[in-house]
Parts: C-alpha cells; structure tokens; sequence
C-alpha cells in the first residue's frame, strides 16, 4: 500500500498501462483500482494481460475472452504469446503522435512484471525474484519505439490476508496463519476440480481439512507421535501454489 504514490506516477506518465491479472484467479488479482483510475485519466488505455495462462483450462480461457475480448493471455515464465503483444504494442508505437510509447506495467506484487519486461525488452535485465516485494522502484527501460516502466506491486486497499497470500503477494513464510491461506487455496481449488489435488499430491478426503492433512501424510509431514505438521503442509501448498506448480488442468 505504501507503493501507491509511486504507481500512481507511473499511471500519470504512461499511454498505456499493462494491467497483468493471474489468469487463475481473475477476480482476485484484477485490480479494479488501477482501472477505474486510468480512466479517470484522458489519452490512456488499459490492457488486461491474463500471466500464467499456461496453468489452466482451455475452457477457462475462452470463457475469459468472451468476457475481456481484448486481452491478451501469456506465460511470461514459458514466453507463450509474448510475440503477440509485443507486435501490439509495435504497432501502437509506429501511430502513436510521439516519438516514444510510454507504457506502465501493474499488478500484484510478484505477478510477473519484470520478467514480462525482461521478455519485451532483453536488454534490460529487470531484476527478477520469485519473493514478492521485488521492486521497489520504477525504472524506465526502452526497446524501438517503446518505453517501458516497471512498478513495485501494490495491492488494493480492503484485500484480506488470505487473498494476498493466495495472489502470490507475500512470501508464504511471511504469513500469519499459514494454515488458513492454504486451507483456502484447497477450498478454491476443489471447487475448480476435485481432482487436482489428486492429481498433484494423490491426497483425497471429504473436506478441505482432510485434505490438508492427506497432503501431509503422503507428503511425509509428520511429527513426533505421527501427527501431521500442519505447518509445514501449509507452507508447502501456498509455496507449490504462488510457483505454479498446481496446475488447473
């Protein structure tokens, strides 16, 4: 939160803003913030680019395009789709009425800004992390025709802790109650599909909390006494989670 200031020098001095959503979960990472301030600003654009779109279905993926048919869907870790928007924004570039196209990339904290930066402009080595929190700055960088600013990620005012622990926005060793943002993970990923945590750890029960403590004991999580460590279990599921590597399909 206390980003804001800069990222809201970042929407002043931006044609357009590159607003990157988790395609996982649309409704959590989209910041509706960012948008209803950028079209409080005349001249500027917005444009939804769904990260990690690799992760799941292509059944969720048409069912987001009828509902954003102007967005684009990436993977900036696979570099799916990169090619795309780059030619976009080439050709924003080549009409716009200024030498330069300024662009601004938002969104949660470590949603893949500066690794989608790095892919529209190799030469300027953002500096990337998988701990949130990265950035601390914007910092101009520039390929052809476009100028691209990176911003420290910044989440919505009134996000709850489980939601930002869910958006990848905290460290998960970070997290207070740990066990309450992994239980939560499981809950939204049963309603996806009750068969991705089997799929991904072979664990089974019938609710989220024998879920959780299957995934410990087929993980091996156990304590003196053969209790499951639910610490432990819930580190390891927000972490598999924020690194993508729970797929939904």
């Amino acid at each position: 939160m206390g980003f804001w200031p800069i990222v809201l020098n970042v929407l002043r001095n931006s044609d357009v803003v590159l607003l990157l959503v988790d395609a996982r979960m649309p409704e959590i990472t989209r910041n509706s913030e960012i948008i209803s301030k950028v079209e409080s600003m005349k001249g500027k654009r917005v444009i939804i680019v769904f990260n990690k779109s690799d992760l799941i279905s292509k059944k969720d993926i048409i069912k987001l395009k009828k509902e954003y048919p102007n967005a684009f869907f990436i993977s900036a870790l696979k570099k799916i789709s990169i090619g795309k928007l780059k030619e976009t924004l080439d050709n924003m570039a080549t009409n716009w009425n200024r030498p330069s196209l300024r662009i601004g990339l938002v969104g949660y904290p470590n949603i893949g800004k500066s690794t989608l930066i790095n892919l529209l402009a190799p030469n300027a080595k953002a500096k990337m992390s998988s701990v949130p929190g990265t950035t601390k700055k914007t910092q101009w960088v520039r390929t052809g025709q476009l100028r691209i600013m990176d911003s420290p990620g910044i989440i919505p005012f009134g996000d709850g802790r489980t939601q930002v622990g869910m958006a990848a926005a905290k460290d998960p060793h970070k997290i207070n109650n740990p066990d309450k943002v992994a239980l939560r993970i499981i809950e939204f990923l049963t309603k996806k599909d009750e068969k991705i945590l089997k799929r991904h750890y072979g664990a089974s029960g019938e609710d989220s909390y024998d879920l959780f403590l299957d995934i410990g004991k087929k993980k091996g999580f156990l304590v003196k006494g053969g209790e499951v460590d639910e610490h432990r279990v819930a580190i390891k599921v927000i972490d598999d989670w924020q690194k993508g590597k729970i797929k939904l399909k």
